[in-house]
């Protein structure tokens, strides 16, 4: 059996400022979202008899619900609802961590609505495509692209940023997640006690690459997701100890980064941070995974054909 399949990649948010607060209490963000090659796989078929999905993983502790509690069955029905397929089937791999800032559930939810209008006899248009995609959570426009964008608003009004060169990383995962529900509560109280952004409403949003290096890969959530959880901090504090001082944390954490200039200097960096590995830590090495590809067919995995 054959199936439309895609590469769901990670994100790293390699800029993110807090500019406001909406009415409903939604934060305003200007971020710099970057896909990275770490990814999640997906594959989807034609089905006729509502949404199924099953799952596989790289590891146990990566394995994801595939009832209606996952972004990739909410997407596929959401899909079905808006332009009356009669159903679908989906496979998921999962290699990208939980709960970590790096938008895995987010990716997965954009690459079956791409994959589903695929295979519809009349796929939606892109502007309806994005309409749905908003609907499933903020971040998810952005992965029906990929590549580098600017993100404001919720993060869901995108636009290209188009000087941002392949890049190399090194990812620190710890074994637990930080809520992002929990870090915009934390944020926004210390916000309203006067205390962290005397910037807000002044921002200016870097031109350029080289402007964004400078200001070192600035993240106005990592003081709320360390008085979240408290282990970032210590965390971080070892980072620099063992030489890289430089880390910084993606969206609402719980993975912090590195950026490398090439791969053997990625290479060097996380034998440097060896040790974390002892505390639990996943290091991991990653790139720059520019656009998402467009949908190819390929065999279904053979742990999916239940």
């Amino acid at each position: 059996m054959n199936g439309l399949h895609l590469r769901a990649p990670a994100k790293l948010n390699l800029w993110l400022r807090v500019v406001g607060r909406r009415s409903d209490g939604y934060h305003l963000l200007v971020t710099l979202f970057h896909a990275i090659d770490l990814c999640d796989e997906l594959w989807v078929a034609e089905g006729h008899d509502g949404v199924q999905c099953t799952g596989s993983a790289d590891a146990p502790h990566l394995a994801v619900p595939t009832d209606g509690g996952n972004l990739v069955v909410r997407a596929l029905q959401l899909l079905c609802e808006h332009a009356g397929a009669a159903g679908f089937r989906a496979h998921l791999h999962k290699r990208i961590p939980h709960g970590g800032g790096l938008g895995g559930g987010s990716s997965d939810a954009a690459a079956a609505l791409r994959l589903g209008n695929a295979l519809l006899a009349r796929p939606l248009a892109p502007a309806e495509l994005h309409a749905l995609a908003a609907r499933l959570g903020a971040d998810v426009p952005f992965f029906l692209a990929g590549g580098s964008q600017w993100g404001q608003g919720v993060g869901d009004q995108l636009s290209p940023a188009l000087d941002v060169p392949h890049q190399h990383f090194v990812l620190m995962v710890p074994p637990f997640g930080c809520p992002t529900v929990d870090v915009y509560k934390n944020f926004a109280a210390q916000w309203h006690g006067g205390a962290p952004q005397a910037s807000l409403g002044t921002l200016t949003v870097p031109q350029n690459w080289d402007a964004v290096v400078r200001m070192g890969f600035p993240n106005d959530l990592e003081a709320a997701a360390c008085r979240v959880r408290p282990e970032l901090a210590a965390l971080r504090r070892t980072v620099a100890e063992l030489g890289h001082p430089e880390v910084r944390m993606t969206g609402s954490g719980s993975t912090w980064f590195v950026a490398a200039q090439d791969a053997a200097a990625a290479a060097r960096c996380r034998a440097d941070l060896q040790p974390l590995e002892r505390q639990g830590i996943r290091l991991l090495v990653a790139a720059s995974a520019g656009p998402v590809a467009a949908p190819e067919r390929r065999p279904w995995p053979a742990s999916g054909l239940g």
